[in-house]
């Protein structure tokens, strides 16, 4: 034994190395346990999903070919993003435009034929849905202007429901004809002001009133 050396000094020495032996050995079990995906790991997220693939023209199922003049991307509350297209046929094509909405798998949920002066005459509002989620567009045939509505349903939106084939301006259940939009007010809706003129004693000479129209979950009606 060196002089210099005691065997109570080897002792602790050798306690001292056993110490530390366990104490890499209590670090490398941490270790293991946080690498190997227990509790002491994070909840990942999962992956939010891709948007809806819409198409870029109106499919020709819609029967609704031509310019393509605006398109809207919309949120339906049954079906999820919608593409609406504001469509002005051919000069040569009866009716002159065409409003359609089509689904990112591609089925077509609405097609609306509307009499359109020119390409200006079909507009989108701004903004094109409010607190009802339905959807505005504002036309004029020649003379007056309207407002179209597109009131979603489970499979698509209702028909506008045109009186006649031949008509494609007035007499809708959600074609308003001379009449504006208006809002949306505090309510985030809009209003229609539907222009009414009486022919007493002449459509010349007669009188233009003015009715709001209000939603009431199925129609616009005036407010009671």
């Amino acid at each position: 034994m060196p002089p210099s050396e005691s065997p109570g000094s080897r002792r602790q020495g050798f306690t001292g190395l056993r110490g530390s032996a366990l104490l890499v050995s209590a670090l490398a079990l941490l270790s293991t346990a946080g690498c190997g995906g227990g509790t002491s790991r994070p909840p990942q997220a999962a992956p939010s999903p891709s948007p809806a693939s819409l198409p870029s023209s109106p499919p020709a199922a819609a029967k609704c070919a031509g310019k393509v003049l605006d398109r809207r991307d919309i949120q339906h509350p049954d079906l999820g993003a919608v593409r609406v297209f504001l469509i002005r046929r051919p000069a040569s094509q009866e009716p002159t435009g065409c409003v359609t909405a089509v689904s990112g798998s591609g089925n077509v949920l609405t097609s609306t034929d509307v009499d359109i002066h020119d390409e200006k005459s079909l507009r989108f509002a701004d903004p094109a849905t409010d607190a009802t989620k339905n959807t505005f567009v504002t036309y004029n045939p020649g003379r007056y202007d309207g407002v179209l509505v597109f009131v979603p349903s489970t499979k698509g939106f209702e028909d506008i429901g045109w009186s006649t084939p031949e008509d494609h301006y007035s007499g809708g259940r959600f074609a308003y004809y001379n009449a504006k939009l208006a809002g949306p007010g505090a309510d985030g809706r809009y209003t229609i002001t539907r222009y009414e003129k009486s022919c007493d004693p002449n459509c010349a000479e007669g009188i233009t009133t003015e009715v709001t129209l209000h939603w009431n979950g199925h129609d616009y009606r005036p407010a009671e």
